[in-house]
Parts: C-alpha cells; structure tokens; sequence
C-alpha cells in the first residue's frame, strides 16, 4: 500500500482512471460525478494497489453576468 507517499494526479481517459504505476492499466470505471475516499484499487497489468481519492467537481455557477 501507499502510506507517505506524496499524491499522484490521476489520469482518467474514456472514463476510466488508468494506473498511476504504469499508466497503461485501467482500474476503476467513473461517471462525472463519481466521488471516492480511501479506495483500494489493484491494477490487473502491473500487480500494484493503489489508493484512489476522487472529489466531487465543481459545481457550475448558475449566476449570468447582466
């Protein structure tokens, strides 16, 4: 597992987060709004865990500019 380790950006491609290891594994499926804490996730090609934290987004303002 990852403790003290510094946070990797996670790369989402197609709607798929791929591994921060080897960037070539796909490991978890998201939607848009998809959140997650503390979320182990094995990548199948590289054999690694990893601890995947997704917030929510933004969301978007709803204010217009008179």
């Amino acid at each position: 597992m990852q403790s003290g380790k510094q946070p990797v950006k996670l790369v989402i491609k197609n709607g798929w987060v791929l591994c921060p290891v080897c960037g070539k594994g796909k490991i978890l499926k998201v939607n848009p709004d998809t959140t997650a804490h503390h979320l182990p996730r094995l990548c199948k090609r590289c054999g690694q865990e990893t601890i995947v934290n997704i917030e929510a987004p933004e969301p978007a303002s709803k204010e217009t500019s008179a």
